[in-house]
């Protein structure tokens, strides 16, 4: 069960594990938050240069003894994946984008390193993989473009 530590841009890495058929090494995680639940994926990007995790997930609520998502959300860990820093109803490079508050450029963003955790390296490695586009939402769709993001466990 050994960890991938292949590095990947963070720009293709989004498309890459949403095209690939991974099984998770780690569970997904419940926090409770803001009257929901925010529901993170075992599978996360590790960003080396701003030591941050960036998982894929959702803000539910319970309805009937089950999780109903209402958002989709990126949500920023800090390095050791134990405290949460930041959600946004964005993909993975504008929510870390907004998240360093201009720090770098999307496309900067984009060509950065990036490393896959909590996934089977056989799996990572499969012909599954692919690079795509960066995945970043262009305002021309109609979903969640532009939202504000939250800090620090404020929804």
């Amino acid at each position: 069960m050994e960890e991938n530590s292949r590095k990947y841009p963070f720009g293709t890495i989004e498309d890459i594990l949403r095209g690939c058929e991974a099984e998770p090494t780690e569970a997904d995680r419940q926090t409770e938050m803001d009257g929901g639940i925010l529901l993170t994926s075992g599978v996360h990007v590790y960003l080396p240069r701003h030591e941050i995790n960036v998982h894929e997930g959702f803000f539910c609520h319970m309805e009937k003894g089950r999780l109903v998502p209402q958002n989709m959300l990126t949500v920023i860990y800090d390095r050791a994946d134990k405290e949460y820093l930041y959600d946004a109803e964005e993909n993975f490079v504008d929510t870390v984008h907004e998240w360093l508050k201009g720090k770098c450029t999307p496309e900067q963003l984009e060509q950065e390193p990036c490393e896959v955790k909590g996934i089977r390296e056989d799996i990572v490695y499969g012909k599954s993989i692919q690079t795509g586009g960066s995945g970043r939402n262009h305002c021309r769709d109609g979903t969640a473009c532009g939202s504000a993001g939250r800090l620090s466990g404020k929804r």
